[in-house]
């Protein structure tokens, strides 16, 4: 019996510090991650500007549909333009096809390519050789050289047309650049659609 108190005693002290756990410190662990993720949040938030509006343009994709900023209006736009160099080009669809991946089928959202025109080839085909297969979300559309440049320079204002990426919110702002090029800036970029996202439903919901 007397050895027994002792054991008593440690399995109290035991039983209270687990109490002591679960009432005090875990809620303090839990309000400090809940806290750190929104003050993550809020630094997020406070990167995405008021770059302008988008200008004008009017193309016509891979569908063969025209598309305007008026077309994309109410929705978020994430924007790049591809190289000359069919290999480089790849590589960027490639980094564009995992932000995709994260909001594929979400109807709010859209992607745009620009691309300076192949008269040899149809922009389905080179869509489909980019590796851009979501016709209905990914749209490709074919420029001329002059037209390329001056919609990146002047319709998105972006700082380096074959490394930039653009974020256009719903009511056609520029939100924020991104380097294709830049892991963690991709990463944002994802992060930051979400923010500028209206909702997130589905297509065919």
């Amino acid at each position: 019996m007397e050895n027994q108190e002792p054991e008593k005693k440690k399995h109290v002290k035991l039983v209270a510090a687990l109490i002591f756990a679960m009432l005090f410190i875990l809620p303090l662990g839990s309000i400090y991650f809940l806290s750190s993720g929104t003050k993550y949040r809020k630094a997020s938030h406070a990167e995405l500007k008021d770059h302008g509006k988008v200008g004008h343009f009017i193309l016509n994709n891979q569908n063969n549909i025209s598309i305007s900023p008026e077309a994309l209006h109410g929705r978020v736009t994430v924007i790049n333009f591809l190289s000359d160099d069919m290999e480089v080009a790849k590589q960027q669809t490639e980094r564009i096809a995992k932000v995709h991946q994260s909001y594929n089928n979400v109807e709010d959202v859209v992607f745009l390519s620009f691309i300076k025109s192949d008269s040899t080839q149809s922009m389905l085909d080179r869509a489909q050789d980019l590796g851009i297969l979501d016709h209905d979300q990914w749209f490709l559309m074919g420029t001329d050289e002059s037209e390329w440049t001056g919609i990146a320079t002047n319709a998105f204002q972006l700082p380096n047309i074959e490394t930039g990426v653009a974020l256009v919110d719903t009511s056609l702002t520029i939100r924020r650049y991104y380097n294709i090029t830049s892991n963690p800036e991709m990463g944002r970029l994802v992060e930051q659609i979400a923010i500028v996202i209206p909702k997130q439903t589905r297509r065919g919901m």
